[in-house]
């Protein structure tokens, strides 16, 4: 949205798309206690733009009204803006249906005449209870799973696009691995196609997404059954070295064909190279 020619606010997720103005606005139910792409976004921004925070304090739950506090002097410390100010009237209905939008645009596609009528049913069902805007949808895709149960394209569809848009903004504390140890990236989410998904332009199959800082981009990656393998020798926090999850990997006796331990040495370098998983 142009303020005027030289001041534009930001509508989130930006998808890049980049104004031109020299101030951008910025407002805290888009960005506060955000990480990931979204907070890498705006430390770019702030090399060549002005930010301008917008505040709506009045809007935020009293129930998380504290954790708000906190985050938004996290957020202030990092975002350094030209000015903070409390935001003009703001509709927040009406935000949160701009936002289903932005977030699900081909799930709304998919529903077609039903779009508006699911989305507004579950903004009544669902109370606000979050300082941050686009966390008012993550109970959507169960939501869609009680309406549409035999839908499983569309499941999946709504699911792929949630999954993206929450690594986008969560504050994932990158952990180090230890010395020596494998570690999965701790913004590791898995979306399972069950059918070739024409939407998606994507084959049936196990997607991994992860947020990688050295890219700074969230990234989508398909797994075959041998990186599927490996990822779940990593779950519940289990402690390998390279060489020992090779060997625990040989020992898969379900998966066929087998493959040799330089084979399932390639698998582990090709994972680490997308940020999927850590190794030092």
């Amino acid at each position: 949205m142009s303020i005027d020619n030289g001041t534009c606010q930001l509508s989130f997720p930006l998808r890049g798309e980049i104004p031109s103005a020299e101030t951008l606005i910025v407002r805290d139910i888009d960005i506060v206690g955000a990480g990931s792409l979204r907070r890498h976004q705006l430390e770019e921004l702030q090399k060549t733009k002005n930010l301008i925070l917008y505040t709506y304090e009045d809007k935020i739950p009293s129930s998380v009204f504290a954790i708000y506090q906190a985050e938004i002097l996290r957020t202030l410390q990092w975002l350094r803006p030209v000015k903070a100010e409390r935001g003009p009237t703001l509709n927040l209905a009406e935000e949160k249906k701009a936002l289903f939008s932005r977030i699900f645009p081909e799930t709304e596609k998919s529903l077609g005449s039903f779009a508006a009528k699911v989305r507004d049913e579950y903004l009544q069902d669902m109370g606000w209870s979050s300082w941050l805007l686009q966390d008012h949808w993550r109970y959507f895709v169960g939501y869609l799973r009680q309406k549409f149960p035999e839908n499983r394209a569309l499941l999946e569809l709504a699911h792929w696009e949630w999954t993206q848009a929450w690594i986008e903004v969560q504050p994932f504390e990158m952990i180090e691995p230890e010395p020596g140890l494998v570690t999965l990236n701790t913004s590791l989410q898995v979306v399972s196609l069950s059918t070739d998904n024409p939407v998606l332009k994507r084959d049936k199959g196990l997607y991994a997404f992860v947020y990688s800082a050295e890219k700074s981009t969230v990234v989508e990656r398909q797994l075959d059954i041998y990186e599927a393998q490996i990822i779940d020798l990593l779950q519940e926090d289990r402690k390998y070295t390279p060489s020992q999850l090779v060997e625990m990997a040989l020992l898969c006796d379900e998966i066929t064909p087998q493959l040799s331990s330089v084979e399932w040495e390639k698998k582990f370098l090709s994972l680490c190279q997308d940020a999927i998983i850590f190794s030092m």
